[in-house]
């Protein structure tokens, strides 16, 4: 039963390449959940507020560099947003569904409509959405940086941030951009990186 409280909170923003199967989709989804919701073109950057927003990004439309843009610009927005994955490969690693910011659910190549409703309503509700796998895979990853504080690792904010930019394959320059900061910076950052790691 989807929380009437909960469902006026939220709107939806499906972040995908504008298309009549993208709009069909939209429109199923506000339909079933009365919801508001909008199609966001996945090759323009995010505008205006974004609280309380649930973003159904489509991982069909995202290449390499995309992904890793858009895991930045969704670091960005508040907490109280929510980020579900969309036609998500049934091989995609657990790793990299970890490496997005607000993880809340995930929608399989294989999964059904109803499936993708009842998995909607249930983030809304305040619960996620994940398979067995993903949902061990996250709370192994939570247990593990409980008890790792960031004083252990030696490393500080912004070497993880650029840690996990060159883990999704990031370039020096895309770094610098994405960080707003020069691309010397990050030189230094990754030199310092190689300094600990010895």
């Amino acid at each position: 039963m989807l929380n009437e409280a909960a469902n006026q909170n939220y709107s939806l923003v499906l972040i995908t390449r504008p298309s009549l199967q993208a709009t069909a989709l939209l429109h199923q989804i506000k339909s079933m959940l009365d919801l508001n919701a909008k199609i966001h073109n996945i090759n323009k950057y995010l505008n205006g507020s974004t609280e309380n927003t649930l973003f159904l990004f489509d991982l069909m439309e995202a290449d390499r560099r995309a992904t890793v843009l858009w895991q930045s610009e969704l670091s960005r927005c508040r907490e109280k947003n929510r980020l579900l994955l969309l036609n998500t490969p049934d091989d995609y690693q657990c790793q990299d569904i970890g490496s997005w910011p607000n993880i809340s659910a995930v929608f399989y190549l294989s999964m059904d409509e109803r499936s993708l409703i009842e998995g909607i309503k249930s983030v809304i509700n305040g619960e996620c959405y994940f398979s067995q796998s993903v949902a061990s895979y996250l709370i192994s990853q939570s247990a593990h940086y409980r008890y790792h504080s960031p004083e252990s690792t030696g490393l500080t904010h912004r070497e993880k941030e650029i840690l996990n930019k060159l883990r999704v394959g990031a370039s020096n320059t895309e770094i610098a951009r994405l960080l707003f900061i020069s691309e010397n910076t990050v030189k230094t950052h990754l030199y310092n990186l190689f300094k600990k790691s010895r």
